[in-house]
């Protein structure tokens, strides 16, 4: 668990030093061309679709910050011609009660944590503690495991102690093969599990965490990939969403890719001309959520990659 904890802690320093000016990164890299591609694909108001509605979206969004901080980009730069960003995006949903689900607040309190804004003062809203009052008496966060995980690590990522309660509730929902389902009762799926890892690695639940990455690796295709969950009445080919998401897992828990085939060259080989990423190779359209996922994975970095200083007392 150590050597999770000092790879962790590295990968947390090379992206806290994002969060200031940097050198530009290569335009001619995988992560520089996905990003580009969603510059061209914002709107005006700053904000970024999730691909299936016109309009912006503020979970999307706070992804797009993500995947540009942990790039080296400066979001704050991605200016439309209204002179607008997602964080200015961010504040306005915020401001005006948009973000009023676990899901999406834990969202922005990580993308605001990354770009190193003031948590506790955004849009005049104490994000952490908005966040914090929507815990239920169980322990829980939201309807599920993943919306749980997802505030997790935003509190992470705030800096904030987890509260009481929050551990206890997510390992009472792993289940007998190790992973994690999107919603309480439901069959463990990649997605879920790969977020719960990242969540649980810096409270140094160790025995979980194996846990989950066996049932990571029972389900790994030969290509390098992952499916969304296996078996499934939907196939089981690679994504790239998931195979992103079990990739920032993987990084977490201080794992070595290449003993896990090199899923990063799989992920990379579902690049387009464009930039942009495609969901699957029976899809091969620019995929918005793919592109956004993928970036991340690319750099290694995790989602709580931001956290300033241990969440457990």
């Amino acid at each position: 668990m150590a050597k999770r904890f000092v790879l962790l802690a590295a990968a947390l320093c090379v992206a806290l030093a994002m969060v200031f000016p940097a050198m530009a990164q290569d335009d001619a890299t995988p992560s520089a061309q996905a990003l580009a591609f969603l510059r061209s694909a914002q709107k005006e108001d700053g904000g970024f679709s999730n691909g299936f509605a016109p309009e912006s979206d503020i979970a999307a969004t706070a992804d797009v910050v993500l995947a540009a901080v942990a790039a080296g980009e400066d979001p704050n730069a991605y200016l439309t011609g209204e002179m607008m960003n997602p964080l200015a995006f961010l504040g306005m949903q915020v401001a005006g009660g948009e973000a009023g689900s676990v899901g999406a607040l834990a969202k922005v309190l990580s993308a605001v944590a990354a770009v190193g804004k003031d948590t506790a003062a955004f849009a005049g809203h104490d994000l952490t503690g908005d966040l914090l009052a929507m815990q239920s008496e169980d322990g829980l966060f939201g309807m599920g495991a993943f919306e749980h995980c997802t505030a997790m690590i935003g509190l992470q990522n705030a800096g904030a102690a987890l509260p009481d309660g929050a551990v206890a509730a997510l390992l009472d929902l792993q289940d007998a093969e190790g992973g994690w389902g999107f919603m309480t009762g439901e069959a463990p799926d990649t997605n879920t599990t790969a977020l719960c890892i990242q969540a649980l690695v810096p409270t140094g639940e160790a025995d979980a965490v194996d846990a989950g990455l066996a049932y990571l690796g029972g389900i790994q295709n030969e290509d390098g990939g992952w499916p969304y969950q296996n078996p499934s009445d939907f196939g089981t080919d690679s994504d790239t969403n998931s195979t992103a998401l079990v990739i920032q897992a993987l990084v977490a828990a201080g794992a070595d890719l290449a003993e896990w085939n090199d899923p990063q060259d799989w992920l990379a080989g579902m690049q387009l001309e464009n930039g942009a990423f495609a969901y699957q190779a029976a899809f091969p359209d620019a995929n918005l959520l793919a592109t956004i996922a993928v970036v991340p994975a690319l750099e290694g970095v995790p989602l709580n990659a931001w956290m300033p200083a241990p969440v457990v007392e």
